[in-house]
């Protein structure tokens, strides 16, 4: 009696365990960077707000959420519109990407962060949005995707993870260079 007990525990053990190492092997899509700029902390506190003005900000939906002068903190959401390239549900996929900006400005450095990339589908499609949710480093969506077979919800969030990959790369980018280009003299 007390055998069945025991491998029961050590196998829900395993699970568990397994459980642990794909959350952490599939932990959600997150970019950070760090910019050392010769600038004293407010100067890079404005900076830094005006390079989010020409860059975050001009995406849809931008929206700075909590700006503080004296710890030199940003924080914003915005989003990027997405439309699939794969022919299935197409319709219902088509939606957009929202995530997350915090930048957190000290004297001579900039370091700024995207997170929590989240994807909602087309909610006015005939059949309702199909939504990815939470976009995630591993191989595939963290929740199943009503209405999509697994396989096509792989695909489609992996082309989710090369669009935002390719597009939030690109800001931070033009970021950096509006924030090195007003620290010239």
């Amino acid at each position: 009696m007390h055998l069945p007990v025991a491998i029961l525990l050590f196998l829900f053990a395993l699970y568990a365990e397994a459980q642990e190492n794909f959350q952490q092997a599939n932990g959600a899509l997150t970019f950070a960077r760090s910019i050392n700029v010769p600038l004293n902390a407010v100067k890079m506190y404005d900076q830094a707000q005006e390079s989010w003005q020409w860059t975050f900000g001009q995406e849809p939906g931008a929206v700075i959420r909590r700006s503080d002068r004296g710890d030199g903190t940003i924080e914003g959401v915005a989003r990027m519109s997405f439309r699939s390239t794969m022919l299935t549900m197409r319709e219902e996929t088509m939606g957009v990407i929202q995530y997350r900006v915090t930048i957190q400005t000290h004297a001579g450095e900039c370091r700024i962060q995207v997170a929590e990339l989240v994807h909602t589908g087309n909610k006015r499609a005939m059949r309702g949005g199909s939504h990815v949710g939470p976009i995630m480093r591993g191989t595939g969506p963290a929740q199943k995707v009503k209405g999509m077979s697994a396989g096509n919800a792989r695909r489609l969030h992996e082309e989710m993870q090369v669009v935002a990959t390719q597009r939030i790369r690109s800001l931070i980018a033009a970021f950096e260079g509006r924030l090195r280009a007003g620290a010239e003299p």
